[in-house]
C-alpha cells in the first residue's frame, strides 16, 4: 500500500537471509524477488547482498541501508496493517495502473469506454519488451496482452474474449466461407494480432484452397468492395461495433460469428499481491462491458 514491492523484498530477504524463506513469507516464487533486488541495486548503484549458494548476506552498504530504513519501515508497515483492516470491498485501493500491450484500437476503445465506469482502473500503453519488468518492479499493477507470458511469480486470468466475424454483402446472405472459392478474403492487421492473422490465413486456405487472402492495414478502405459482393472480410466483434457507428454504408453489410475460427483471447497478468484488487476492479469492468 505505502511500501514498494522492491523495498519489501529487500527487508524480508535481509531478515531471513534465505530466498526460499523470503518466498514463503511474500507468497511469490524466488524469481521475482531476485529481479526486484536487482532493480533496487541498479537504482541505488551498489550491491545489497553477497550471495553464496542459497544464502544472502547484507553487504556493508546493504546493512547501512537496512539500519536506516528499518525504523521507518516498521512504522509504515503498522500503517499498512491498520488501513488494510479498515479497508472494505467498497473502499478498495484506487489508482490501479494497467499496461496494455499492442491491442487493436477497437478493443482499446472498449477499455477506455469502460474506464469511465471504473474509477479504480487506469490504462497506459505498454511495450512488450519492458512490460514484465514494469510489472515486477511495481510500476504497473497488471499487463493486458494477447500473448502468453510464462514467468515465475506472475499469475494470469482471462480478461476478455471476442469472436471473429465473417463480414459480407447483404446481396449474398446465405454465403458460407467454404463457398467463397475465388472471392478475395480481406484480413486487417489492425483488428487482429500477428499470430492470429497467420493462423486465420492458414485456416482460410485449408477450408477453401482457391481463396485469395489479402492482408491489409485497415479494412475501412475495402468496405465498399465488400458491400458490392466483390470480397468478404474477417473482422473482430469489437470492430463491428466500432464501424456500425462510424460508417454510413455499413447497413449494406451483414456479419455473423465465424465459429470455425478461435476466439481472440486477451489475458491479464499480475502478481499475487495484486490479485484481490484486480479481481474486484475487473469484476466492475466486466459488468460495465455487459451493460455498455
Amino acid at each position: 500500500m505505502f511500501l514498494s514491492s522492491n523495498l519489501k523484498c529487500f527487508i524480508v530477504l535481509a531478515k531471513e537471509k534465505s530466498l526460499k524463506k523470503a518466498s514463503e513469507i511474500l507468497f511469490v516464487t524466488s524469481s521475482p524477488i531476485s529481479r526486484r533486488i536487482k532493480i533496487l541495486e541498479d537504482e541505488l548503484g551498489f550491491k545489497l547482498f553477497s550471495r553464496t549458494d542459497h544464502d544472502f548476506t547484507l553487504t556493508k552498504k546493504g546493512l547501512e541501508l537496512y539500519d536506516k530504513i528499518m525504523p521507518h519501515y516498521d512504522k509504515m508497515t503498522e500503517l499498512e496493517d491498520y488501513f488494510s483492516r479498515k479497508r472494505t470491498n467498497v473502499n478498495i485501493r484506487r489508482g490501479l495502473m494497467i499496461g496494455v500491450e499492442n491491442l487493436n484500437p477497437f478493443l482499446f476503445n472498449l477499455l477506455v469506454k469502460t474506464r469511465k465506469k471504473t474509477e479504480s482502473v487506469s490504462y497506459c500503453s505498454c511495450d512488450t519488451k519492458t512490460s514484465v519488468e514494469s510489472l515486477l518492479s511495481g510500476e504497473i499493477h497488471g499487463v493486458i496482452s494477447h500473448r502468453e507470458i510464462n514467468d515465475n511469480g506472475i499469475l494470469s486470468m482471462n480478461f476478455f474474449s471476442e469472436p471473429a466475424c465473417y463480414l459480407y454483402s447483404k446481396k449474398f446472405p446465405d454465403s458460407q466461407l467454404s463457398d467463397i472459392k475465388n472471392t478475395p478474403v480481406i484480413i486487417p492487421t489492425n483488428g487482429f494480432y500477428e499470430h492470429y492473422v497467420k493462423n486465420a490465413h492458414a485456416k482460410i486456405l485449408t477450408m477453401c484452397p482457391t481463396a485469395q487472402v489479402i492482408i491489409v492495414d485497415d479494412i475501412y478502405d475495402y468496405i465498399s468492395l465488400i458491400a458490392n459482393g466483390e470480397a468478404v472480410g474477417l473482422i473482430s466483434e469489437s470492430m463491428v461495433s466500432f464501424y456500425q457507428s462510424k460508417i454510413s454504408n455499413f447497413s449494406e453489410l451483414s456479419y455473423r460469428v465465424e465459429k470455425s475460427f478461435p476466439e481472440l483471447k486477451t489475458y491479464i497478468y499480475y502478481l499475487k499481491e495484486r490479485e484481490f484488487s484486480l479481481k474486484y476492479a475487473l469484476d466492475t469492468v466486466d459488468a460495465a462491458q455487459v451493460n455498455a
